[in-house]
């Protein structure tokens, strides 16, 4: 994996003129977020009132140079005992737009939910009944990328070689790719929104891979997913309409919980016209997973309602999440959630 980081450091490096490489100026900021939810559960195995969402993520950024910068950010929720785990650290070389490289802990090449996160998509709860792909934590992988863009986001690629334990050698590391064409408005950067409420209009079809064969005793354990994911949002009058979709296909050898197909679906509609301070946004989103070793499949409908205050960072959400396992009972969660980050 080392090998493969310096190779891509070296090729950024080449692509830019010695002038570009200048250091200064030198900046620094930080910011924190935080996402609370707390609402009623009725299921046959936990029935009543909980906080199943309680999130802190205190954020870092610096620059050396415009070329030369990095981010460390942490996450402290509920569901792991209150621990506090790094959730990236990144040194970013970025002296070109076609050419960059990015090491550390971040998220991977994958698919578009997890490239936005919680924080920046429409729904208020993960797609997790159809994601599989592998992480260290929240789907963060160590690594290293090379990654590019052309016209500002128009077209991007990003590669990486990653692992989800510091022990894991290289023949045993997870390959990554993927590749994103806006065919309007662009994306730049290495991330990406599920929605921008009205401030792009939209059409963006992603598609990723990522391979990783292990010879293991215990028998073959190898990973092959792939995902296809497509952003529509464009404005109807001064109203935005948003539709979001992708398909996922996961193989992981003798792990029965990482294989099979999956599909979600999303649409959203966030209307122009103020309700106080905010505006309101209804989505409903239907997730469907069908195991490989066939069955019937899992399905989780969520139905909300988003008060829209200031974009990604302050915004309301009432949800109603069903999930239907093949076997078991079904699961209804009603949640009330505030998100905020400065």
């Amino acid at each position: 994996m080392r090998i493969a980081a310096a190779s891509a450091a070296a090729l950024a490096a080449f692509a830019a003129s010695a002038d570009q490489l200048t250091l200064g100026p030198k900046s620094l900021s930080y910011g924190v977020g935080i996402r609370v939810g707390g609402g009623y559960t009725d299921a046959t195995t936990a029935t009543g009132l909980g906080v199943p969402t309680l999130d802190v993520r205190p954020y870092i950024g610096a620059q050396i140079a415009p070329w030369m910068k990095f981010s460390g950010n942490l996450d402290l929720n509920n569901g792991d005992g209150g621990r506090i785990h790094v959730l990236d650290a990144v040194a970013q070389f970025e002296p070109t737009d076609l050419f960059n490289v990015w090491m550390g802990r971040f998220l991977p090449p994958s698919d578009r939910a997890n490239l936005s996160g919680p924080y920046y998509q429409n729904a208020w709860n993960y797609p997790t009944t159809v994601n599989g792909y592998p992480s260290v934590y929240a789907g963060r992988a160590d690594g290293a990328a090379l990654w590019g863009q052309v016209n500002k986001g128009q077209f991007k690629y990003q590669a990486g070689v990653f692992t989800v334990d510091p022990t894991t050698p290289i023949g045993q590391a997870i390959y990554a790719v993927r590749l994103v064409y806006n065919f309007l408005d662009p994306e730049p950067g290495y991330y990406n929104s599920s929605t921008y409420y009205g401030s792009k209009e939209v059409l963006a079809l992603g598609g990723t891979l990522q391979y990783k064969k292990t010879a293991d005793p215990a028998g073959d354990k190898k990973l092959l997913g792939m995902n296809l994911d497509l952003l529509f949002e464009h404005k109807v009058a001064a109203d935005v309409l948003s539709l979001e979709g992708a398909y996922y296909n996961f193989n992981q050898g003798n792990d029965a919980g990482k294989q099979g197909w999956s599909f979600y679906g999303l649409a959203s509609w966030l209307f122009a016209s103020k309700l106080g301070p905010g505006r309101v946004q209804p989505m409903v989103r239907y997730q469907h997973a069908v195991p490989g070793a066939g069955g019937d499949a899992i399905k989780t409908i969520d139905g909300g309602l988003n008060y829209i205050l200031d974009g990604h960072n302050a915004r309301v959400a009432m949800v109603v999440q069903n999930s239907a396992p093949p076997t078991g009972s079904s699961q209804t969660n009603v949640q009330l959630g505030i998100q905020i980050q400065e």
